[in-house]
């Protein structure tokens, strides 16, 4: 397999490279870190429902939107990039989505090991670190190839990145900036020390080593010209703001264990916002406000009592909110229903006109 060890690349080009040698059918393993920040969002995304655009611009961060999937992110030189493309009918390839992460995230488990740090995979694919994710991942197909990219926290800009998502409501932003905060870790976090990122890139370099043959090379005119060639579509209003999945409410994922999820419930006289944190289907935290006033406070503390630790089922749900007499059965059933997404609040779906990059199955 081709190993590319990069050190620092543009911003673009840490996304582009990549791109290329999957178009290419070529094999890869990439270790990179951007020169400058910006944002990168999953292939299924939608940007204008998901950035903050005007953020972006005053801070000047550029925007990607990469054909692999997974969420949005914030990328600077504080992190460790590692790309791998394989062939899709590399018989060394795990079939199964379980086996493919933990396959090809085992050297960089180990890699965060060998900093002395236990650290384990959370299914299908953030590596933990006392149960917080320190490594976020995700996978695709380009073309002929499956490429996996992720990346090693080295530090973090929790504060900027609470600055550059889209929300509906700045108790969202800050519900999120709190969730980053107890969810998320870094090297020198975990580590109590500055570590470098040549430390990190020797050790990946030496636990991929031991999973793949590697050779070492440099860019070639091939994969160059290949950038040439998918450049203008990649720098494309069209791709870039092409409407992709949309939701009837805001969400957004901190880690495989905590989304962040804000519906507008209008009831028959109350308008309830809705705030829930969420592990899996289970609520973990919950806040209401009712921007008529209509529900005393003492009322909406009843309801989120009663809907606290439960799972987004319709039943358990419709009973909790019957059960405190907070709202009439018919506004505790149209809430349910809200909660449950049995009143129709499915993902729109993309209308990218481009292959499909689903996840590895």
């Amino acid at each position: 397999m081709e190993f590319y060890n990069l050190d620092c690349v543009s911003w673009f080009d840490s996304q582009m490279i990549y791109h290329a040698l999957a178009h290419l059918n070529r094999e890869a393993l990439i270790i990179c870190y951007p020169a400058t920040p910006y944002v990168c969002a999953g292939f299924h995304q939608d940007i204008s429902s998901e950035v903050n655009i005007k953020a972006c611009k005053a801070l000047e961060i550029p925007l990607f939107r990469r054909e692999v999937g997974g969420g949005l992110v914030l990328l600077d030189d504080r992190q460790v990039f590692f790309q791998i493309v394989l062939h899709r009918k590399n018989p060394d390839i795990p079939t199964n989505r379980e086996g493919f992460y933990r396959k090809l995230l085992q050297p960089v488990i180990q890699t965060l090991r060998d900093f002395n740090l236990a650290a384990e995979l959370r299914s299908p694919c953030d590596l933990i670190i006392n149960s917080k994710k320190i490594s976020g991942n995700g996978a695709g197909q380009i073309g002929e190839c499956y490429v996996l990219v992720g990346n090693i926290l080295l530090d973090f800009d929790y504060e900027v990145m609470s600055s550059l998502i889209r929300v509906p409501s700045e108790g969202f932003r800050q519900e999120y900036l709190q969730q980053m905060q107890a969810n998320l870790t870094t090297l020198q976090s975990e580590t109590g020390r500055t570590i470098s990122r040549q430390e990190v890139i020797e050790r990946l370099k030496t636990n991929f080593t031991d999973t793949f043959s590697l050779t070492s090379t440099k860019l070639d005119n091939q994969v160059l010209e290949q950038i040439r060639i998918l450049t203008p579509m990649f720098q494309s209003n069209r791709w870039l703001m092409e409407t992709g999945r949309r939701l009837l409410y805001r969400e957004i994922k901190v880690a495989e264990n905590c989304y962040i999820r804000e519906y507008q419930v209008s009831l028959d006289g109350p308008d309830l916002t809705c705030r829930l944190v969420l592990d899996g289907h289970r609520i973990t935290k919950i806040t209401l406000s009712d921007s008529t006033g209509l529900i005393p406070p003492l009322f909406l503390h009843r309801l989120e009592c009663a809907l606290l630790g439960k799972e987004l089922d319709f039943n358990t749900l419709n009973e909790a909110c019957t059960a405190v007499h907070a709202l009439n059965p018919f506004n505790s059933n149209k809430l349910a229903l809200t909660l449950s997404g049995k009143n129709g609040a499915a993902t729109a779906q993309s209308s990218l006109p481009y292959d499909s990059k689903a996840p590895i199955a």
